[in-house]
Parts: structure tokens; C-alpha cells; sequence
């Protein structure tokens, strides 16, 4: 059995064997333009009632890993105030509204780097925190960036770029340069499609 079809059948399987919880109350806590808490009154299929339960809604968001005409792969490195240290990290960022997927990823990839994409090809979607977040990041792959395009940073953003191998970019997640759990996910995902290699 293909993988792809195996974990469509566990999916539809586990869809049937367990129950979703019920949402008796819902209200907002925090809204923001960029995220809204959510507090629900749960639910759960034994009985059990959870009072508070904080859900994080966000904005969808996009990323891309891009291949240079010299084979590398292009980066950013910024400080992450959330852990209080610098990330090393693939072109991203938020959606704009009514904004599609792919759209937004060539623009953050031109935004943050100054390259321009040309084929883009779509390597999948992914979620944060399935527990707590509510929205998905969509990953995409360009094996032509060519930098001719314009660096654009917002007002807060301070990076620098990095283009790095593959086998060096394995180092860096290893190392723990590298530890944004989408970004690495993403990563082994089009090493798996043969999108890069080693």
C-alpha cells in the first residue's frame, strides 16, 4: 500500500473511532487584527466539562524554500523574542487578506530576500499546534530564485540572509541553529519528495 493512500485510510479511520468534543459557550478574550484568543466552553465525549479552554486564532501563513542559481538554498537568520535568541529560518510570513497561498509566498520570498521565484511548486500544508492553533502554514518550493528582485523588510523586521547547502542546512537543524518545527518539517518534506537532496 502507498504511503500517501495508507494515511488516508488512517484518517478516515480515526475520523469514526473518536468523538469530537461539543462546544457548549465561545467568546473572545483578545482580538487583534493578527490573533484573537478564544475561550471555549468544552464538552468532552466522557461527560467531562473543560470551562476554560484557549484556542489561538491566527492568520493563515506561507513560506518557501527557494534554490539559487548557484544550488543553494536561500534563508533568513532573525531574533525570535519568543525564545530570545536568533532563528535560522525559510522566507515567511502572514497571508494578507483574500490573499492565495502561493501569492503570498513569492512575495514574502521577494520581501525578506530580494530573489524572485519562477516555477513554484507546492510541497504541502502543515499546522503549528493542532491542540491550540487554529490555522495552517503552506509551504512552497522554487528551484530557480534569481535575485533580481527588491529586499522590501517591514518596519520590525532585522535579518540577515544566509544561503546554505543542503547538507549544511541538516547541520544547522542538528545543531540546533535551525528549530522551528514547521521550518524543519517543511524542510524533510521536500527532501522526502526529492524536491532537494544532500
Amino acid at each position: 500500500m502507498a504511503v500517501g493512500t495508507f494515511f488516508k485510510l488512517a484518517q478516515f479511520r480515526s475520523n469514526h473511532m473518536i468523538e469530537h468534543w461539543k462546544v457548549k459557550t465561545s467568546r473572545y478574550i483578545l482580538d487583534r487584527w493578527w490573533l484573537k484568543v478564544r475561550e471555549d466552553h468544552v464538552v468532552l465525549p466522557s461527560g467531562k466539562e473543560m470551562p476554560e479552554f484557549h484556542v489561538l486564532e491566527y492568520p493563515d501563513w506561507t513560506m518557501m524554500l527557494g534554490l539559487n542559481d548557484t544550488g543553494l538554498l536561500v534563508l533568513v537568520e532573525q531574533y525570535r523574542h519568543g525564545i530570545g535568541r536568533l532563528s535560522l529560518e525559510f522566507p515567511s510570513g502572514m497571508l494578507e487578506k483574500g490573499e492565495r497561498p502561493e501569492t503570498g509566498a513569492r512575495r514574502e520570498f521577494e520581501e525578506e530576500t530580494g530573489y524572485l521565484c519562477g516555477e513554484v511548486r507546492e510541497i504541502g500544508r502543515l499546522v503549528e499546534d493542532p491542540s491550540r492553533h487554529n490555522n495552517t502554514a503552506h509551504a512552497f518550493f522554487c528551484g530557480s530564485a534569481a535575485q533580481s528582485g527588491i529586499q522590501q523588510l517591514d518596519e520590525t523586521e532585522n535579518l540577515q540572509i544566509v544561503c546554505m547547502s543542503v547538507a549544511d542546512v541538516c547541520l544547522a537543524i542538528e545543531s540546533g541553529r535551525m528549530v522551528h518545527g514547521l521550518h524543519i518539517g517543511t524542510f524533510y518534506r521536500a527532501l522526502y519528495q526529492g524536491l532537494i537532496s544532500p
